[in-house]
């Protein structure tokens, strides 16, 4: 082991000494939660997926949208999960920093698809906003009104998960698995390790680069959360002039558009607190790459935020049927829950009066 590889390992963070315990309830509730989440975006996406609201644009991202959330689900499984994913038989395992191969690799490859999702689903959401933004304020406007076809739902989608795809690639790409024959047990003191583990790290000459890519990336993951509020007021007062513009003309109820720019603004608002702890942490750990205990803040924040996707993703459904009647018809008739229309009929005796005949024929 050369003394480059410990002093990134020793100098990277200090968690206190509460954080093993509380992360580890931590890892048992999030996993209890994450299976209610996922079955709730499963019955999410089977409504979405219908073919009456596949011809609509805001309901193909919706869909874009809860592909993402399904597979956060299962990541954040596979990387947090306390049950069959962790090798932690020994009670000082438990303090390693190191971890067995198969989660070093499990680590390093499913943050990477987890980042990608879950930056995906910020922006699709944001797309989705900006669309509807421009469509209600430009309504006469044949070059902005394409937005709303179906088929730019689709290369939005295909697009966003390009753009997200590349830009953590740019910050993975220099993460590599390094063996380790030592480690700290509980009472933080250096420890020979019987077996080889391993760690994930970034190599001593990458180091200066990698700052500022991270810091950079920071801000990509939290510029969504950054426009949403923007986004949420344009939408907000172009609701208001609507109402106006209906009051103007003498019509009371209210329009199915402005529902559908309400469903699109309340989505847009549960994704904006999302992405904030995940781009503070990457924009602190590449402005502070020395300082052990703004690190070790900064990784600890976005590990509990880690709960935030499940209520976010969760939350889409319930949203979608408070807001969208065309979606309450479609999961009603799904689930056969709605109700079947009653046909009277009634019954005609023919009598054998020829004139009782002729009435039943009038009628």
């Amino acid at each position: 082991m050369d003394t480059t590889t410990h002093n990134i390992m020793v100098s990277y963070i200090s968690p206190p000494d509460w954080y093993n315990d509380v992360y580890y309830v931590f890892n048992y509730t999030i996993c209890i939660m994450q299976f209610f989440g996922f079955a709730i975006n499963l019955i999410h996406f089977s409504i979405l997926s219908r073919p009456q609201m596949r011809s609509n644009a805001i309901y193909r991202l919706m869909i874009g949208i809860c592909s993402c959330d399904l597979l956060t689900q299962i990541n954040t499984f596979l990387i947090f999960s306390p049950f069959w994913i962790r090798d932690s038989s020994k009670k000082e395992e438990k303090c390693y920093m190191t971890h067995t191969y198969f989660d070093a690799l499990l680590y390093l490859h499913g943050t990477t698809v987890l980042d990608i999702t879950q930056r995906a689903a910020s922006w699709m959401a944001l797309f989705m906003a900006l669309y509807r933004t421009l469509s209600v304020m430009f309504p006469l406007n044949l070059k902005i009104q394409k937005l709303s076809k179906p088929i730019f739902a689709i290369w939005t989608i295909i697009g966003v998960l390009i753009f997200t795809s590349l830009t953590t690639w740019m910050v993975q790409a220099r993460r590599i698995i390094r063996e380790y024959e030592w480690d700290y047990d509980c009472n933080k003191n250096e420890i020979p390790l019987n077996t080889t583990r391993y760690g994930v790290l970034i190599p001593k000459e990458d180091a200066e680069i990698q700052s500022r890519l991270v810091s950079i990336y920071g801000f990509i993951k939290a510029l969504p959360s950054l426009i949403d509020p923007i986004l949420t007021v344009f939408l907000i007062l172009e609701l208001r002039r609507a109402s106006k513009r209906r009051k103007n003309c003498g019509k009371c109820e209210e329009d199915k558009t402005d529902n559908t720019t309400k469903l699109v603004m309340f989505v847009t608002i549960s994704f904006f607190m999302l992405e904030v702890p995940n781009g503070f942490s990457h924009i602190v750990n590449g402005f502070f790459q020395n300082n052990v205990p703004v690190r070790t803040v900064s990784v600890m924040i976005p590990v509990f935020a880690e709960i935030l996707p499940i209520l976010n993703s969760s939350s889409h459904f319930f949203i979608c049927f408070l807001m969208s009647s065309q979606y309450r018809e479609t999961a009603r008739a799904l689930f056969r829950l709605k109700n079947d229309k009653c046909i009277m009929v009634k019954e005609c005796r023919f009598t054998e009066s020829h004139h009782s005949v002729m009435q039943v024929k009038k009628i």
